[in-house]
C-alpha cells in the first residue's frame, strides 16, 4: 500500500473516532435520569427529610461535566433516615377531651407521610364513667362505661319567711327564723317528732296534730321549687302546714325543711320538697286518719319512704323520694317464687335507664313491701329492686319530679301501683 493510500486510512479512521467520541459527548448533554448527576457529587438527597416535607425534597442534579464517578445517586439516593416521622407521630399533651371524644391535634405536630400516633391519654367522659388509656378509637379504656349515674337529689331549703302563722296552722307570733332546735330559749319546739307502730318517727306541729304529704304535689329541689296541686276545695280537708318561726325537735334537721309561696299568697312550710299539710279530722293527739287516703296522702315520716306513690290527673304511677318516675320494662323477665328477675336493658339502654336500687329500703304504707325485692344484676353486678317481679329503673332524662321522658322510649313505661 502507497503512503498516500495508508494516510488517507489514517485520516478516515480518525474521522470515524472523532465521530464516535463526539456522538458520545452529545448522549451526555441529553436529560440525565433523575438522581443522576453528570459530574462531581451532584444527584444526592440533601440530609434526609423529617417530619412533613422532607428538607432535601428531590435529588439535585450536578454541574454539568463529565460523566464522573458514573453519575452517583448521592449516596444511593438516601431518604433521610428513612423519612422519620417526628418520633412516631406522638400526640403530645393530649389533655382532656370533652364529653369522651378523641384527644384533638396533638402538640407534637401533624406526621410525616407513613407517620402513625401514638398514644394519647384518653379524655375524660362526661355524664358518667371515665375514660382510661386511649388505645384504639372509640374505646373507653379500661373500665370505662357509658352507663347513666343518676346524681344524688340535692333537697330544697329555705329558711322561714317574715310571717304570722294563720288558721289552722300553729299560733304564735310569726318572725324570721333560721331553724334549730328548741330548748336552747326554752322556746317549745314548732315541729315536733311522734312515733307510731305502723310508720315509725313521723313529723307534727307543736300539739302533737299529725303532718302530711300528697303524692299529687311536686317535690322541689335546690334548682326547681315545690309544686302544690291542692287548692280549693282541697284545702278545706287538708289545710297548710304554715311556714311561720321554725323551731325543730331533737333528731331533725333544718336543712330538710323549707317553705313554699303559694298563688294565695300564703306561706307553707315544705319537707325534703314535699309541701306539708294538716287532716281536718285529726283532732286527737297521735291521730292518723289521714293515712293512705286515695293512696296518695300519707304520714310526713322522718326517714322519707323510698317509694311513694304518685298520681297525675286520675292515674297513679310510682315514684322515688324525690318524685322521680320509676319505669319497667316489656323487654325484661318478671321474677316467679323460684327465679329472679332477669334484666334485658344493656348496652345503649343503660346510658339512659339506671337500675333503681336503694338502701334501708322503705314503701309507703299504701303499698306491700311484700311486692317489692332485689335481686342481682347478671350482666355487670349490683342490686336492682323489683315490684311485683318486674325490675324497676329510673331515667337520666328525667330532670325534676314529676318527669316522664322515659316512656318515649319503646317498651318503657311508669310503673304502676
Amino acid at each position: 500500500m502507497s503512503f498516500k493510500n495508508t494516510q488517507d486510512v489514517l485520516v478516515l479512521g480518525s474521522s470515524i473516532l472523532l465521530g464516535f467520541v463526539a456522538s458520545l459527548q452529545l448522549t451526555g448533554c441529553g436529560d440525565a435520569p433523575p438522581g443522576l448527576g453528570t459530574g462531581g457529587t451532584g444527584g444526592r438527597f440533601a440530609q434526609g427529610g423529617t417530619d412533613s416535607v422532607p428538607e432535601g425534597g428531590s435529588a439535585d442534579v450536578g454541574d454539568a461535566g463529565s460523566p464522573g464517578k458514573a453519575g452517583a445517586f448521592g449516596k444511593a439516593g438516601a431518604s433521610g433516615k428513612a423519612g422519620a416521622s417526628a418520633k412516631a407521630g406522638d400526640s403530645g399533651e393530649a389533655g382532656d377531651a370533652a364529653s369522651g371524644a378523641p384527644a384533638s391535634e396533638p402538640e407534637g405536630g401533624s406526621t410525616a407521610s407513613g407517620g402513625t400516633t401514638g398514644n394519647g391519654s384518653g379524655g375524660t367522659i362526661a355524664s358518667g364513667g371515665t375514660s382510661g388509656e386511649s388505645t384504639t378509637a372509640g374505646t373507653t379504656g379500661q373500665g370505662g362505661s357509658m352507663e347513666a349515674v343518676i346524681a344524688a337529689e340535692c333537697t330544697f331549703h329555705s329558711d322561714a319567711p317574715t310571717v304570722t302563722a294563720g288558721a289552722g296552722g300553729t299560733s304564735g307570733a310569726g318572725g324570721s327564723s333560721t331553724g334549730g332546735a328548741a330548748g336552747a330559749a326554752g322556746a317549745a319546739a314548732t315541729i315536733t317528732l311522734q312515733v307510731s307502730p305502723f310508720v315509725g318517727n313521723y313529723l307534727a306541729d307543736s300539739t302533737g296534730r299529725t303532718l302530711y304529704t300528697y303524692g299529687a304535689d311536686l317535690p322541689g329541689n335546690c334548682q326547681t321549687p315545690p309544686v302544690s296541686t291542692c287548692v280549693t276545695d282541697c284545702l278545706l280537708t287538708w289545710p297548710i302546714f304554715p311556714a311561720g318561726t321554725r323551731l325543730l325537735a331533737a333528731g331533725l334537721d333544718d336543712a330538710a325543711f323549707g317553705a313554699v309561696h303559694r298563688d294565695d299568697g300564703s306561706w307553707q312550710t315544705t319537707y325534703y320538697g314535699w309541701p306539708v299539710y294538716y287532716y281536718k279530722s285529726d283532732l286527737l293527739l297521735g291521730q292518723v286518719a289521714g293515712q293512705g287516703k286515695g293512696k296518695t296522702w300519707h304520714v310526713a315520716q322522718q326517714k322519707p319512704p323510698g317509694v311513694v306513690i304518685m298520681k297525675v290527673g286520675s292515674a297513679k304511677y310510682l315514684g322515688d323520694a324525690a318524685g322521680h318516675t320509676l319505669y319497667v320494662s316489656a323487654a325484661d323477665q318478671a321474677g316467679t317464687g323460684s327465679a329472679d328477675p332477669v334484666s334485658n336493658c344493656a348496652g345503649t339502654c343503660l346510658a339512659t335507664f339506671e337500675p333503681f336500687h336503694e338502701k334501708n329500703f322503705s314503701v309507703v304504707t299504701s303499698l306491700l313491701i311484700s311486692d317489692f325485692g332485689s335481686f342481682v344484676r347478671k350482666s355487670k353486678g349490683g342490686l336492682q329492686v323489683a315490684y311485683k317481679g318486674q325490675p324497676l329503673y329510673r331515667a337520666a332524662t328525667d330532670l325534676k319530679a314529676g318527669d316522664m321522658t322515659g316512656t318515649g322510649f319503646s317498651g318503657f313505661t311508669a310503673a304502676v301501683p
